[in-house]
């Protein structure tokens, strides 16, 4: 397994004085990240543009913070791509500095938290489509389906979505144009892999249950979440159909 990338998501009431507010508590993020990027951007325009953006200490994740969300996006490399366990202590050591910063400005009071996973089964390098057809659709003819994408949305918790994407994966040789004809021909492809996107979240909760809100601490629960469904439940789903 290959871990790509992850995205932690987080939806909150609109923060007044966004700009000021930074300013007036950017050393909680010092430990952590680097100087701040604030967006000349002016106040009456779209809440969901971000306003400030903020590089890690080593450049492997970024945050965007707007009036109404904020998302942490990590990229891994340096051997924390083949290891989830690290990946975690990544996430909830920026996390930690991250709510640390936002709990001030929203009173630890938030819509809804997510974390969305995305990952390469790179033990499996050809076939991609006809094993997940084989596995889950039953369909045994090897050259009827080119790509197949398949959702899967569980609720758990009585407020937590967990979906699951699975999909072939075509991985092509580096420099390719796609924009050239004839560029994504089989020639081309170096294998045909298997793709899995995990989005986890408390949006069953806060879509279905009036007044909803949650805090920091459904981070936590999310992560155990994701970690269980690598560890336990994707070879089962992907296997098998089955959760």
């Amino acid at each position: 397994m290959l871990i790509k990338n992850t995205s932690i998501s987080i939806k909150y009431k609109k923060i007044d004085n966004l700009k000021k507010n930074y300013f007036l508590n950017e050393n909680i993020l010092k430990e952590h990240f680097n100087e701040a990027t604030v967006l000349p951007i002016p106040d009456d325009a779209p809440l969901e543009i971000p306003r400030i953006i903020i590089k890690s200490s080593n450049e492997h994740s970024q945050m965007n913070i707007s009036p109404i969300a904020s998302t942490l996006q990590i990229n891994y490399n340096d051997g924390f791509e083949k290891n989830w366990k690290n990946c975690e202590q990544y996430i909830q050591q920026k996390m930690k500095t991250v709510f640390s910063f936002l709990n001030i400005l929203t009173n630890n009071e938030y819509e809804y938290i997510g974390a969305i996973t995305e990952v390469l089964l790179d033990e499996y390098m050809k076939d991609g489509a006809q094993i997940l057809a084989h596995n889950l659709l039953k369909n045994n003819d090897d050259s009827s389906i080119y790509d197949l994408n398949i959702r899967y949305t569980f609720v758990e918790n009585d407020n937590i979505f967990v979906n699951i994407m699975l999909q072939n994966a075509r991985l092509f040789k580096n420099g390719i144009d796609a924009d050239v004809a004839g560029s994504l021909s089989i020639d081309n492809q170096v294998s045909e892999s298997i793709g899995v996107v995990i989005d986890i979240n408390d949006r069953y909760g806060y879509n279905t249950c009036n007044d909803y809100k949650t805090d920091s601490s459904k981070l936590d629960f999310i992560i155990t979440k994701m970690t269980d469904v690598m560890d336990s439940k994707l070879k089962g789903l992907l296997e098998k159909g089955a959760y």
